[in-house]
């Protein structure tokens, strides 16, 4: 049986770290204001946008975007940093 625990919400609208502890990335929430080409990228990393890229999400559509992560989610050994890309606002989902 899977163990059950809590998961939580961090919100941003500039590049940051979002969690600095390990966490697993459950979802995202990307809101856009007007297309671009740089996409949403998290890095196993809490200190700059460098190092392991956990997940990259395109930002080239205006509007607001939903990512469902399978399973366990995305495992950030070290925390989870955004680089926000083209995107106007980022909400991840983590335990």
């Amino acid at each position: 049986m899977a163990m059950q625990y809590d998961v939580k919400a961090a919100y941003t609208t500039a590049d940051a770290a979002m969690v600095t502890y390990r966490a697993r990335i459950k979802g995202a929430y990307v809101a856009v204001s007007s297309a671009g080409t740089d996409p949403v990228t998290f890095y196993d990393n809490v200190s700059a946008a460098s190092g392991t890229i956990l997940l990259q999400v395109g930002a080239n559509a205006a509007g607001c975007h939903t990512v469902v992560i399978p399973g366990e989610g995305i495992l950030a050994e070290n925390g989870i940093f955004c680089d926000t890309g083209s995107a106007a606002a980022v909400t991840i989902f983590y335990g």
